[in-house]
């Protein structure tokens, strides 16, 4: 039994709900029981790092993640189960291979998220705690310790920056060991100021691999073979395939020059012609944005306001670039 009368059980955390960087968290029972939805669970088989995943160390899946954004809030915030609530069920919206092809398929996670949280398999767990999924929804739409606001690091990102550069071998102190340096407030990230600095030089690190030329390459070819295989019919429930079940369907179009872009991706990635030079004989592709929030030093100044963390601001910056890609 996950509950006795009004009592809350804890129970240890299963061997599938763990993770390696921050320290364990006792799981309350209907904690467990939203991990082991059917919406939670479909995580497992969705990258975090999108087609980057095909070709790079970073193979981590939405779950992790989620599980890591799970332990922080945890970690700071152990009474508010509302926040607990909404670090488990934040990215249940994701499409195959994450960001990768949410543009090229028309669809909004955020939006799908709100939906995915109103199906009942997820109402009735939350009703046990007197939570509704609107309030899930409302939360997960305002500036919190998980979104952090427009200027501050949120929980949600400060796994990413820790998650993405571990996997990859950039990471020099873990993040357990960090945490006794980083406070959390409901408006994001808070550190003295070399841990701030250090967590700016992983948030450098991350958009140095996840933006440069060969990565944003793989989510362009991704999203090129499957613009050609769908010719712009995309039916809703693509939106909640798993990577494996797309893939699937695009190694099996009736579309040869689909399937030569999946093998491409997958089998032969070295042989990808990427080019700095638009001529315009190939596919463009580069940089839309850049992540320019910061943690708060001391709880009071975005190091924004700094001269270390302006000019690594300037360098994550400076990684916006186009490039033109030759498909042969």
């Amino acid at each position: 039994m996950l509950k006795r009368g009004k009592e809350q059980i804890l129970i240890k955390s299963y061997s599938y709900i763990k993770e390696p960087l921050y320290p364990e968290i006792d799981l309350n029972g209907w904690e467990f029981e939203l991990f082991n939805t059917s919406y939670v669970r479909r995580l497992k088989q969705l990258s975090h790092f999108g087609a980057g995943s095909l070709i790079s160390p970073v193979v981590h899946s939405r779950y992790e993640h989620t599980v890591g954004v799970w332990k922080l809030t945890s970690y700071y915030f152990p009474d508010d189960n509302l926040a607990r609530a909404g670090a488990i069920l934040h990215d249940i919206g994701h499409l195959p291979f994450s960001h990768s092809i949410e543009r090229t398929l028309g669809f909004n996670h955020h939006e799908l998220t709100g939906t995915y949280l109103r199906d009942s398999e997820i109402e009735k767990i939350l009703n046990k705690i007197n939570i509704s999924s609107s309030d899930v929804i409302d939360f997960l739409n305002t500036q919190n310790q998980i979104t952090g606001t427009n200027e501050t690091i949120g929980l949600d990102h400060l796994d990413s920056f820790f998650r993405d550069t571990y996997m990859n071998g950039g990471i020099v102190r873990l993040p357990k060991e960090l945490l006794s340096s980083i406070d959390c407030s409901n408006k994001g990230i808070i550190a003295d100021y070399e841990t701030a600095l250090y967590i700016m030089e992983l948030v450098l690190m991350d958009h140095e691999l996840f933006l440069s030329p060969q990565l944003l390459a793989a989510d362009r070819i991704l999203a090129e073979a499957i613009s050609l295989h769908f010719e712009g019919t995309v039916d809703s429930n693509i939106a909640f395939l798993t990577d494996f079940e797309l893939l699937c369907i695009l190694k099996n179009s009736n579309i040869s020059t689909v399937r030569d872009l999946v093998n491409l991706l997958m089998n032969n990635p070295s042989k990808v012609n990427i080019q700095s030079e638009i001529t315009g004989n190939g596919i463009r592709f580069g940089v839309g944005k850049v992540y320019n929030k910061t943690p708060m030093v001391y709880g009071e100044t975005p190091l924004t306001e700094d001269i270390e963390g302006k000019e690594i601001l300037k360098k994550i910056l400076n990684l916006k670039q186009e490039y033109e890609l030759i498909i042969n």
